[in-house]
């Protein structure tokens, strides 16, 4: 699904919690982001397919294709190889997680996070750089 177009970045939002999805969803939108959705990460390599957002800010643990599984198909895929990738999760940081980030351009935040931390992890994902590790939810970068 796509909220209307603002001709902002675009962001690709994969969430199997419908609520915090349409929250997400909102909020990237007010802020100025062109969004799509995806419920998992089956569905977020179908939109992959045909929209190359500019990030990717994913759940870690999903159904049929979780967070890390689909960092590892975005880095194998030419196309979105550079793509930067935001994972939230409420899991603890572990050797599967640093695995991930250390394919490089993924960032992870801790549920639950503030709209500020998310705000700044998107501007510095975007910009290309580590978006500074400070307060609650903040995100880190390897």
């Amino acid at each position: 699904m796509e909220m209307p177009s603002t001709g902002g970045p675009r962001v690709l939002i994969v969430e199997d919690d419908t609520s915090l999805l349409r929250l997400l969803e909102l909020r990237l939108s007010v802020d100025g982001y062109t969004t799509r959705t995806a419920a998992d990460g089956v569905a977020a390599l179908h939109e992959l397919a045909s929209w190359l957002p500019d990030v990717v800010l994913t759940d870690v643990m999903m159904p049929r294709l979780s967070g890390l599984s689909l960092c590892r198909a975005i880095r194998r895929d030419q196309r979105t190889a550079t793509v930067p990738i935001i994972l939230l999760t409420a899991r603890c940081f572990d050797n599967d997680m640093q695995e991930v980030v250390d394919l490089g351009g993924v960032t992870f935040m801790n549920k639950p996070f503030d709209a500020e931390s998310l705000n700044a992890a998107l501007v510095a994902a975007l910009a290309g750089r580590p978006a500074p590790a400070t307060g609650m939810g903040a995100p880190h970068a390897a």
